[in-house]
């Protein structure tokens, strides 16, 4: 109920008049702030008329339970595209997860995710060493067993970046899930810092309790190549029994459209 009480407020954001709060709240002119990767998101929203195009090549978790190991990818999707006055829709799915369990006996199983529509907003600070962004989250139950959820979820997230100059840059990011099989929360903290003008490097650690439950740390690389597209790398460690032990991934963001 937060999630889609907080969607029908973003929208009502794109009535609001001003230049002022238009200027404030879209993405300065740089290279384009992709969402991939890290466990927060950029909090920048793509200028009116933005389009990008993020993709994971497959990202990947390993979990132990006992005697059962579970290794899973998914090749997750996301379609952002900038609305104008500091707001972006965002249409987000895994096509397709394939999953092997070794136990008693090996098994597979593959087919497809879930389907996510979500509204960032990025609030008009006046400092330009700041930025912040809400995202609102709704997921639909779309995807088959055992990869889909039993019902609708929703989700309401803020990022907050400290630009340190000299191309480093401070994130915090605080998640709030709600769906049928409970709630949960998710915090995690980054360092961002760059090796050159195209190569740039992360690190960052993530703690979450209820359905969100984790204790993890890693970072990632990012390579961008032409200014349009984004490769990247990362890995997450899980810290205790009950995250996952490994999370890894490679993928591609392209700039389909850079607005105005």
């Amino acid at each position: 109920m937060a999630g889609r009480i907080a969607i029908c407020a973003l929208f009502a954001m794109l009535a609001l008049p001003g230049r002022a709060f238009a200027q404030a709240a879209q993405q300065p002119e740089t290279d384009t702030q992709f969402d991939r990767p890290g466990l927060s998101f950029a909090s920048w929203s793509l200028p009116q008329g933005g389009l990008v195009w993020e993709q994971g090549l497959p990202d990947a978790s390993w979990q132990r339970d006992g005697d059962t190991r579970t290794l899973q990818a998914n090749a997750d999707s996301r379609l952002r595209m900038g609305l104008g006055h500091g707001v972006e829709l965002q249409l987000a799915g895994s096509p397709y997860v394939w999953q092997e369990t070794r136990a008693e006996r090996k098994t597979h199983a593959h087919g497809q995710g879930d389907t996510d529509v979500a509204l960032k907003w990025t609030l008009p600070l006046s400092s330009q060493d700041w930025s912040m962004a809400l995202l609102a989250t709704h997921k639909f139950a779309s995807g088959g067993q055992p990869f889909g959820s039993s019902g609708h979820a929703d989700q309401l997230a803020a990022a907050v970046t400290r630009d340190l100059g000299d191309n480093r840059s401070f994130s915090g990011y605080l998640a709030r899930d709600s769906q049928q099989q409970g709630r949960g929360w998710m915090s995690a903290v980054s360092y961002g810092f760059s090796f050159t003008d195209a190569l740039s490097g992360y690190v960052e650690t993530g703690y979450g309790n209820g359905i969100d439950h984790a204790r993890v740390a890693g970072g990632g690389l990012t390579l961008l190549v032409d200014h349009r597209v984004q490769l990247d790398g990362w890995m997450l460690r899980g810290l205790d029994r009950n995250s996952p032990e490994w999370q890894a991934g490679f993928g591609v963001s392209v700039v389909l459209a850079r607005g105005h």
